[in-house]
């Protein structure tokens, strides 16, 4: 199985099947090399193991897996037996479990002779040592753990083999200890307790002959496996310096709103519409979707699942189409609380179903849950600026809301960095109370490259209907019949701006 060729000494990336690792790692490992899966115990080296070997299993790749000290094979089994990936059938076909306990009491070169005898007997492409730290309780020194590496892993990769080894150590121990610092890889895995909620964490501190993604990375661990969460500011780049001026626009489908926008905002722009509780931030979303829907593109609404059915309730009792579009698979609703998880995570579903989907609109509610959630780190502006470049990049027009105080006051210079600094459009709502009622005010503070009118509106919301109109009255008119909240509705000097 030795490389006979020149050709054969150029570095092969073998993809892990563990879905984002291979971003980390730059495409995957390199064939012959030696990983090390380092990490504390439970942190999940064992699964990672398990996840490549049968991924490579069923590519028809041959894995002998090398059990060194714990379990016996049948528990080790039966534990396994409970992930998504595993196969029966690659036991003993694709992949040899062997148990090589009783060579650990032998010497040094015994130990090596039994390995080599097992690799001989198949036509493996992988080896893996699992729980390394079980063998090297059972040598001389240090001295004999690096030899017996650097002449294992050396004789594999002569042969194309690679050599994964899964040892239990504190992450901080991996860079000073030389017996491990021969790998050529090193996957460090750790997890510890944030806001009393449990945070895996995976990092590539070293991989030899190219460039790794550096930092901490989020990842998580269910029956599926592994599935990391890369940084998003690490993978969201887009040059948008290089993409056409883009001149055509997304209506939001109440006009009076859409003639202060001078027609709507501009396609794959960030809007961001702030407003205290009750001033119809989630009501202008739910237009905001409804007006794709018309168009027939797909649009795409992130939020708990709490708003997400009062959403549509409201969709409902306004006449817009949002059913109708979720039933069709036009509209993809993905509950989810940023508040209560990764801003990673909740990143990667976005990315993930703008991929599969071919989002035009999206709705991210509540973005205020994230930022608060990302101000720990200091990532907030970072974060963002990366996932709306990322938006403008596949064009995807986005509309988030953010939670203020509800202050009869509310200006842009008042708003935290979000807002001033990373959307391209910034709409303000608020509740004034005039003659003992209260009146939603609706301003486009900014657009980014785009007109926008400054006459501060009125946001009506009256039999079913949402509309916006300008010059508002101060005198309250005599009630004419009821609106679908059983309060008079208000007639203005405005009221020629809405549609008939």
């Amino acid at each position: 199985m030795a490389w006979s060729s020149q050709r054969s000494w150029q570095a092969q990336l073998v993809p892990t099947g563990v879905p984002n690792l291979d971003r980390l790692l730059g495409g995957g490992l390199t064939r012959g090399s030696l990983t090390l899966l380092a990490g504390g115990p439970g942190t999940g080296k064992t699964v990672l193991a398990e996840q490549m070997a049968f991924h490579w299993a069923a590519q028809g790749l041959n894995v002998l897996w090398l059990v060194m000290l714990g379990e016996p094979n049948e528990k080790f089994l039966v534990h396994l037996s409970q992930m998504a990936f595993y196969d029966r059938r690659q036991i003993g076909a694709g992949i040899q479990l062997i148990n090589l306990t009783r060579y650990l009491r032998q010497g040094f070169e015994d130990k090596l002779a039994a390995i080599r005898e097992t690799i001989r007997s198949g036509a493996y492409s992988f080896v893996v040592i699992d729980g390394f730290q079980g063998l090297r309780g059972f040598m001389a020194d240090e001295r004999e753990v690096r030899l017996f590496l650097s002449e294992l892993s050396s004789e594999l990769a002569l042969m194309g083999i690679s050599l994964i080894v899964t040892a239990d150590t504190v992450p901080s121990d991996v860079a000073s200890d030389p017996a491990l610092a021969i790998a050529d890889a090193i996957i460090v895995l750790s997890q510890a307790l944030q806001s009393g909620k449990a945070h895996r964490e995976i990092q590539v501190p070293k991989l030899r002959g190219r460039g790794a993604i550096a930092g901490a990375h989020t990842f998580t661990i269910d029956s599926a496996g592994l599935h990391v969460y890369p940084r998003l500011e690490t993978i969201a780049t887009f040059d948008t310096s290089a993409m056409p001026a883009i001149i055509e626009r997304r209506a939001f489908g109440v006009p009076g709103l859409d003639r202060l926008l001078s027609g709507g905002v501009l396609k794959g722009s960030t809007t961001l519409v702030v407003g205290g509780p009750g001033t119809g931030k989630s009501l202008l979303a739910a237009h905001f979707l409804a007006a794709d829907e018309r168009e027939g593109e797909q649009s795409f609404l992130m939020c708990s699942l709490e708003e997400s059915t009062r959403l549509l309730a409201r969709a409902d009792a306004f006449g817009l189409p949002l059913r109708a579009a979720f039933a069709a698979g036009r509209l993809t609703m993905v509950p989810y609380d940023p508040a209560a998880s990764d801003p990673d995570i909740y990143a990667g579903r976005i990315l993930d179903t703008i991929a599969e989907r071919r989002v035009c609109r999206l709705v991210l509610e509540n973005i205020d849950a994230l930022e608060c959630l990302l101000s720990p780190s200091g990532r907030t502006l970072d974060y963002l600026a990366a996932l709306f470049r990322y938006l403008q990049g596949q064009q995807v027009t986005t509309l988030c809301t953010f939670e203020a105080p509800a202050l009869p006051n509310l200006s842009a210079s008042a708003l935290p960095p979000i807002a001033a600094q990373v959307a391209d459009n910034l709409i303000l709502l608020r509740l004034v109370q005039v003659n003992g009622r209260l009146r939603r005010l609706l301003e486009v503070a900014k657009t980014r490259h785009s007109y926008h009118s400054t006459v501060v509106a009125e946001m009506l919301l009256e039999e079913g209907r949402l509309s916006v109109v300008a010059q508002p009255r101060i005198k309250e008119p005599e009630p004419k019949g009821e609106t679908m909240y059983g309060v008079p509705p208000l007639q203005h000097e405005g009221e020629r701006l809405r549609a008939p």
